[in-house]
Parts: C-alpha cells; sequence; structure tokens
C-alpha cells in the first residue's frame, strides 16, 4: 500500500511538471512543444481534466480549433464544473466565428465561478460581437469596477459606445486606455476615429500620426491617416500614406478605394479606374469601387461600360439610392431620358433628400412628358429655396422664366465650390504687351458654340491680343479641333487635371482674362474659375445666365438681353456689347436643294416651324402653337423631335387640345448643311419661351427664315429678341403670347407682309454686322480692352457699355 502511494506521489509530480513544462512553450508561444508536453501529462493521467484543458489551449494556440473544443468537453466530461474549461472553449468558439455557442460555454464558466475575471471579460467582448451592445457596456463597467486599471475593458468599452455611435463617449473611454496605457498604438488609432466622427479631422491627424509613431508599418494606422489627411486637404500626404500602406499590404481595400478617390479628385480617371479594378479583382461586388469606376470610365468618356458598372452595382445593392441617381444622370447625358426618369424615381422612393427636382423634369421635358409639371415646378421652387442641389441652374432656364429663382439656382451650384479668393487678384502680374486671354471650354469641336464663334476666334487682332485655350472635352478627332487649335496660339490639354492645377497653369501662363465659355452647361468645369484661374474672370456665350458666382467678374450681354428690372438677379458686372452680344459665323451661301415633299410637308400651305430641341417646349407654348393651327388652317407645324416617345406625346397632346396630329411634321437631325438648306422651306420660324432659340435662331436668320419671339424677363428668355433687334426686326418681338399668337396667324393669312418682312431680314443681313465675326471680334476686344484697363488702375468691376 505504501508503495502504491509512493507510485501515485511520482505520477503526479511528473504531471504537474509537464503541465509546467506545457505552460511555459504556451508562454514562449511553442504551442507545438507544449502540445506534446500535454499529450505525456494526459499519458501519466487520462482522468486529468486539467490536462486535457491545457490540451485545448495548445491546440488552439496551433489554430486546430475542432480538436482544441474535442479536447475541452473531455475535460468538461471529466470535470464539469471545470470553469476555466467551459471559458476556453467558447475562446475557441470565438475563434472559429461561432459566437452564440462562445457566449453560451463563456456564461456556463460564469454560472459555475460568478468570479471568473478571464470569463467574464470574455462575456464582454462576446456581448459586443453578437451586437448587444448595452449588455456589453454593463460587463465592461463590471470589470472596471474591479480592476479600475484594466486598459483593455477601457479599449472595448470606447469601441462598444463607438458601435452604438456614441462617439463623445466613446473618445473619452479612449483617452482612459492611454492614461493607463500611453503607448497603446490601437487606442491611439481608434480615438483618432472618434475624433474623425466628432467632425475634428486636424484632431483626428494627430491622433493618427501618434499611432503610427508607435508602429510605422501598420497598415490599418496608414490607411486611416491617409483618410483623415485627405478630409483635410492635405492630399499629398494622403496619397503617401495609401501607397506605403498598400506596399506592405496589397490587397488592403480601405487604402485603394482612398487611393483611387484621390486619383479622381486629380482627374488621374485612367490610373484611377486601374486602382477600382484592383478592388474588384479582391472582391467583385464591393458597392464602393463599382461606384468610382463607373464615374471614371464615364469621365473617359466610356459611358457604356460605365452604365454596365452601374447596373452590376445595382444588382448587389438594389437600394442604393444614390447609385440609382447616378445612373439617371449618366442615362440623361446618353440621352435615354426614359430609362433616366425610372432612376430618378427610384432613389428618391429609397431617399427623398436625393430628389433631383430640375434635372428630373428636365429629362421628362427631352419626352414632351408634361404630367404634373406645375407641381414638378414647384418641386424645384421649394428645393431653391432650401438650398438644395438638386434645383441645377441649366434645366432651369428652360423652365421658369424667372430671373430671381434662375440666380438662386446658380448660387446653390456656385457655393457647392470653394472659392478661393473669392474677390479679383489685383495687380498680380505686370500689364502686358499683349492682353492674354484664355478661352476655357469643353467644346472645342463640332459644337454650337464653334459653329458660332470660331471664325471670331480667328478674326482676333493678334498684334493686341495672345490666345491660349484651356481644353477639358472629349476628343470628337473632327475638323473643327483642328480648326479651333489653329485659332490659338497656345491649346493646353487640362482634361486630365484637377481644377486646382488647371487654374495654376493658367497663373502660370500670366492670363490676364480667363473667359469661361461652358457656364453651368454640360461636362464644365466650374471649379477652375472657382479656384481664380486669372485676375478677370468673364463668362461669355456658352450660358445664357448669371453664375451666381463673386468668381465670375464680368457677365457679357448686351441692352436687350438683360431688363432693368432683372439687373439684381445676375451676380456679375455686365459689359453692354453694342448690338447682340450673339458671335455668329459670317454669311455663306445655302444650296436649295431640299424640297417639301422629300422632308414629309405638304406641298401647299403654310409651314410654321421651330427647331429648337423639344425640351423648351413648355405646355404653355405648344397650347399656344395649338391655338395657332386651329386659327390658321391651312398650316402645319414642323417640330424637330429626335425621340420616338416625345414625338407621340406631342401627338397626342395636340389632339387633346383639338389638333389633327397629322398636322405636326417631325424632323430628325441633318448635318449643319444639309439643315439649313430644309430651313427654308418653312414659312416662319416659332420661337419658344422661357427658353428661346438661340444657334438655331441664328441658323434661321442666316437662310432669311423670319422668327417670331415673345421675350420673356431672364436672359435666355430674350436672346432672339436681341438678334431680331439687331436686325431691325422689332415687328417680330411680341410683347406677350396674345400678341405672339395674332402675330403668328396675321402673317399666315398675310402672305405679302411675310414677304415683305423676309425682304427686309435678307436684306438687313447685309447691312448689320450681326454676321460678321470681324466685327464681333473689335467689340470682344473693346470689351477686354476696358476691363483690362480698370482692372490695372485699380478699379474694381463695374457695369460697362462699350459703344465701338
Amino acid at each position: 500500500m505504501a508503495g502504491s502511494n509512493s507510485l501515485l506521489k511520482v505520477q503526479y509530480a511528473q504531471m504537474q511538471a509537464l503541465l509546467e513544462r506545457g505552460a511555459t512553450f504556451l508562454g514562449k508561444g511553442k504551442a507545438a512543444n507544449a502540445l506534446r508536453a500535454f499529450d505525456d501529462a494526459i499519458a501519466i493521467n487520462p482522468g486529468s481534466a486539467e490536462a486535457f484543458c491545457c490540451r485545448g489551449n495548445a491546440l488552439a494556440d496551433l489554430g486546430q480549433l475542432a480538436e482544441a473544443v474535442a479536447s475541452y468537453d473531455r475535460a468538461i466530461a471529466l470535470d464539469p464544473r471545470l470553469s476555466e474549461a467551459h471559458d476556453f472553449r467558447g475562446a475557441a468558439f470565438a475563434l472559429a466565428g461561432e459566437f452564440e455557442l462562445a457566449l453560451q460555454s463563456v456564461e456556463r464558466a460564469l454560472l459555475i465561478a460568478p468570479d471568473n475575471f478571464n470569463a467574464r471579460n470574455n462575456r464582454a467582448n462576446l456581448l459586443r460581437e453578437v451586437g448587444r451592445f448595452d449588455e456589453a457596456l454593463a460587463e465592461f463597467d463590471l470589470l472596471i469596477a474591479r480592476e479600475p486599471a484594466f486598459a483593455a475593458a477601457y479599449s472595448m468599452r470606447a469601441r462598444t459606445l463607438a458601435a452604438l455611435s456614441r462617439h463623445e463617449e466613446a473618445l473619452h473611454s479612449f483617452e482612459k486606455t492611454l492614461a493607463l496605457d500611453p503607448h497603446n498604438a490601437e487606442a491611439l488609432c481608434n480615438r483618432g476615429t472618434a475624433l474623425n466622427f466628432l467632425d475634428r479631422p486636424e484632431e483626428a491627424v494627430e491622433a493618427f500620426e501618434q499611432a503610427l509613431a508607435l508602429d510605422p508599418g501598420h497598415a490599418e494606422i496608414l490607411g486611416n491617416l491617409g483618410a483623415a489627411l485627405a478630409r483635410v486637404g492635405r492630399l499629398d500626404a494622403a496619397e503617401s500614406c495609401f501607397r506605403r500602406c498598400l506596399a506592405g499590404e496589397p490587397g488592403h481595400v480601405d487604402a485603394l478605394l482612398g487611393l483611387a478617390g484621390l486619383i479622381s479628385r486629380r482627374r488621374g480617371f485612367d490610373e484611377a479606374g486601374r486602382v477600382y479594378q484592383r478592388v474588384l479583382t479582391i472582391d467583385v461586388n464591393n458597392v464602393a469601387a463599382l461606384r468610382g469606376l463607373a464615374g471614371a470610365l464615364e469621365e473617359l468618356g466610356q459611358h457604356r461600360s460605365a452604365l454596365i458598372c452601374y447596373d452590376h452595382l445595382l444588382s448587389v445593392a438594389p437600394d442604393n439610392a444614390a447609385a440609382h441617381q447616378k445612373r439617371g444622370f449618366l442615362l440623361v447625358s446618353r440621352t435615354h431620358h426614359a430609362e433616366a426618369l425610372l432612376s430618378f424615381d427610384r432613389a428618391k422612393a429609397l431617399d427623398p433628400a436625393l430628389e433631383h427636382s430640375a434635372v428630373r423634369l428636365h429629362a421628362a421635358m427631352h419626352l414632351s412628358k408634361w404630367e404634373d409639371f406645375d407641381a414638378q415646378l414647384d418641386a424645384v421652387r421649394h428645393a431653391a429655396a432650401a438650398g438644395d442641389p438638386g434645383a441645377m441652374p441649366f434645366p432651369v432656364l428652360a423652365l421658369a422664366d424667372d430671373p430671381a429663382l434662375q440666380h438662386r439656382c446658380a448660387q446653390i451650384l456656385a457655393d457647392s465650390h470653394q472659392q478661393i479668393p473669392a474677390t479679383p487678384l489685383s495687380g498680380r502680374y505686370p500689364r502686358h504687351e499683349r492682353i492674354r486671354l484664355g478661352y476655357f471650354s469643353a467644346d472645342f469641336h463640332h459644337h454650337a458654340t464653334m459653329q458660332l464663334f470660331a471664325e471670331t476666334l480667328e478674326a482676333h487682332d493678334r498684334d493686341r491680343f495672345e490666345l491660349a485655350a484651356f481644353w477639358f472635352g472629349e476628343d470628337m478627332g473632327d475638323q473643327w479641333r483642328s480648326r479651333a487649335k489653329g485659332a490659338f496660339d497656345t491649346f493646353v490639354d487640362v482634361r486630365l487635371k484637377d481644377d486646382a492645377a488647371a487654374a495654376q497653369i493658367a497663373r502660370d501662363m500670366e492670363i490676364d482674362i480667363a473667359i469661361d465659355l461652358k457656364g453651368y452647361t454640360q461636362n464644365c468645369r466650374f471649379g477652375i474659375f472657382a479656384e481664380r484661374a486669372a485676375p478677370i474672370q468673364v463668362s461669355y456665350l456658352g450660358y445664357p445666365g448669371t453664375s451666381g458666382a463673386a468668381a465670375i467678374d464680368y457677365l457679357f450681354a448686351d441692352e436687350v438681353l438683360i431688363r432693368p428690372d432683372a439687373r439684381n438677379a445676375i451676380s456679375e458686372k455686365i459689359v453692354y456689347l453694342p448690338a447682340s452680344y450673339q458671335a455668329n459665323a459670317s454669311l455663306k451661301p445655302v444650296s436649295r436643294l431640299a424640297t417639301r415633299q422629300a422632308v414629309g410637308l405638304p406641298e401647299q400651305g403654310f409651314v410654321f416651324c421651330c427647331f429648337n430641341q423639344n425640351y423648351k417646349i413648355t405646355p404653355d407654348i405648344f397650347a399656344c402653337w395649338m391655338s395657332i393651327l386651329r386659327r390658321a388652317e391651312a398650316s402645319v407645324l414642323w417640330l424637330w423631335v429626335n425621340h420616338e416617345p416625345a414625338r407621340q406625346n406631342l401627338a397626342r397632346n395636340a389632339a387633346e387640345l383639338g389638333v389633327d396630329p397629322a398636322r405636326i411634321v417631325f424632323a430628325g437631325s441633318e448635318p449643319t448643311e444639309r439643315h439649313l438648306d430644309r430651313l427654308q422651306l418653312a414659312d416662319l420660324f416659332l420661337d419658344t419661351l422661357p427658353c428661346n432659340a438661340h444657334t438655331t435662331a441664328s441658323d434661321a436668320l442666316r437662310v432669311g427664315l423670319p422668327i417670331l419671339t415673345c421675350p420673356g424677363r431672364s436672359f435666355a428668355a430674350r436672346v432672339a429678341a436681341s438678334l431680331l433687334t439687331a436686325l431691325d426686326l422689332r415687328e417680330l418681338v411680341a410683347d406677350d403670347l396674345a400678341e405672339y399668337e395674332a402675330l403668328a396667324v396675321a402673317l399666315a393669312h398675310d402672305p405679302a407682309r411675310l414677304a415683305a418682312i423676309r425682304a427686309r431680314l435678307i436684306g438687313g443681313r447685309l447691312r448689320s454686322t450681326l454676321f460678321e465675326p470681324p466685327a464681333m471680334a473689335r467689340k470682344l476686344e473693346a470689351a477686354y480692352s476696358a476691363i483690362y484697363a480698370r482692372h490695372h488702375a485699380g478699379e474694381a468691376p463695374d457695369d460697362i457699355r462699350i459703344t465701338a
């Protein structure tokens, strides 16, 4: 008996030595060695719950989680009240992602031993993992009450508070963590994240930098610091952080997305697209990458591919309201207006704050869908009053003859750009022997602006003016672009330059006067002007309205365009040019090959026409036209409408207004020469309101087709009146729609009167300077000289009238 007891004591001592040896190996990270020691201990005493529990710890450290759980189960079978085995079993389940099973095990450990501090800590963390945040907070508070210096509890409590969006409290807990453990890089990083949420970005940067100093290669810290630096505008430093992060961890998705976003901001869309594609090789359904890639492709003109990206994104995240809206914008640019409306409506249904009322109504107008027109226009007005960016200025030009509304919409968009500085750069450059003009546009190709302005550019006095083009449009590769390049001393491609860089190029070239030929039309780059490309900045020709921006000093117009009662709705100082403000190409012979039969017009009868884009046709003006047709029975209305749904809607509206739809003849697009040829077949051009014909009015007048207009109060509503006044044809400018209708009917019934007007128009074209580009160049040069002289005299911009 004594020998047996002695043997048991020896075996127990050997087993304890093996358990201690295994524990030492575990402490040194040598789990395989520890496992052998624990197995040897079990071989000595297969009934030791403690040995099986220790064996489970070694297996867990080796990542053999199923085997670890089995070992813990054996320990529990041998001693059901071994609290540590239940606790460690829960930890193994947690490592395997089985959080509910883990929580059950840990809670069993606490039932056995309520004072098991490790188990209580594990329970707190598991409650957080399963989203039971309030219970987790209570557990962390218990842990802190027992161990006030337990930094990890403060840290996890802070992370739990952050998950509840209680960021101020989270920040306090992170700071408590750091008071206990000042060199805790993770806590510093988390503190930075909390500061970001509290809109304290500069402090966030400082916190991330402190964390990085403790752990210079930590990818997560580098990624967070990069995002924070980007937020405060330190873009170069942000890019460096993202690239350092990716050098150590090439698949760090947040850093890839941050880098791609920075590159996109700098208009490096080709490289940005490649970075977004790297994200998609890691996660093919990454919503942020799909959205970013779609935007980059759109900027590169690859609209079809961009649309595929949006469609993929929405197949993954069908409730992503912003993606529906972006898809709608893209579809509008591709003239897929019906589909765009569906996207806009889906975006609004998902997030009412994303209503883009003006653009949606603009798309509907392209389809001549006028249901609830007044209600939709009221929505635009409400959006403008609320400062909502959905009140886009360009669509409003054709929706409402309201200068104050147009100004408000423009101002909202202008204010979305940081304008630095908001006042002219007085005396920045010395006086140049030749005034340096910078023309900024996306439209140096076959475009209405170039059709009007190319010859004027070519007619500039190069002894007095030096011309630079700043181009940011698509490369159409047409002859108009080649012609444009020849019109300038310098042609600068800023497509892939961000706004600040493009403005800096202009400043480095010492451009004296920057002329915006785009305004708020498609593919505009107003941000270049917000960055102050030149000491004097001018809006001309491309956008018939105010910019609403302090950054634009002058608007070139004329006395007809800006009525005194609308002057306060123009933010710029006005340079009033003599006669009409609009540049035009010179008169050239136009063929007379088109026939009425060939274009679908009746051989006999009166032909009213309107070749404005149909989005300018409002319900009111269409009703007026239908009244004209009813009163002028032997007449038709010839409209340029490319969209079949719009044709159907117009025909239906005509029938509802008592006019046979067959009396509306639709025309499609034609090359310029053939278009001018066919225009001569019409008898009278009926203008639209509130947005007149502009280039189209010039086309009509150059071929001798009289245009009847009813000017409104706003710039866009008075362009045709400006052109007609310059030709001394004021009798074609009606005072209101009633006079407009009456005059249209009277001219249809009085061929002699109309013939006399046509003769005066044909003769007046030759006497007027309207179609003389050199004369227009001289007027613009007089304007440039006047504002340049004023600037160098130290005088602030003011209204100027040019008389030359």
